[in-house]
């Protein structure tokens, strides 16, 4: 017979304050700076949330990579502290990847910005959308219909 505990006992999130304060030197240096054109913390909803939030405020889509070696619903969840998405120029991003690596912060290239993925995804020329890898793609209208209705549906 085995124990049965409730709820089931969890890893509390770390925090590394060092880490955290180092990665907000970066965003502060890299918007003043110019290397910078938005930037979002990766919290509640994780990486996920963080870009379909930043898509919705642009209105513009992108095309984002997953990579083999995670598994993609930790990659897209995964609320873990300490990390930010950033858009950055192509002619910034070699500055940019050097100021994080010379604080000891590792710069990932996750995905472009497009506005132009509509046809090749099966939407109607103009239709902004965010590509999930070969994952799924979905566009910044259905985005925006989900998150507009979803509190108003549950207080009718």
């Amino acid at each position: 017979m085995g124990a049965c505990e409730w709820p089931p006992r969890r890893a509390s999130p770390r925090v590394d304050l060092q880490r955290e304060r180092i990665l907000g030197e970066i965003l502060v240096a890299g918007s003043r700076d110019g290397m910078l054109t938005a930037a979002h913390d990766v919290s509640d909803g994780g990486f996920a949330q963080a870009i379909v939030e930043m898509a919705l405020r642009s209105g513009v889509g992108a095309r984002l990579w997953l990579p083999d070696d995670i598994d993609p619903f930790v990659q897209l969840f995964a609320e873990s502290a300490g990390r930010a998405v950033v858009v950055v120029p192509r002619s910034e991003e070699m500055r940019f990847t050097e100021m994080c690596a010379a604080r000891g912060v590792a710069a990932h290239r996750v995905g472009v910005v497009d506005s132009e993925l509509a046809i090749d995804a099966g939407f109607p020329e103009g239709t902004q959308v965010l590509q999930f890898g070969e994952y799924f793609t979905v566009s910044l209208d259905q985005l925006r219909e989900a998150h507009d209705a979803t509190l108003p549906a549950l207080f009718q």
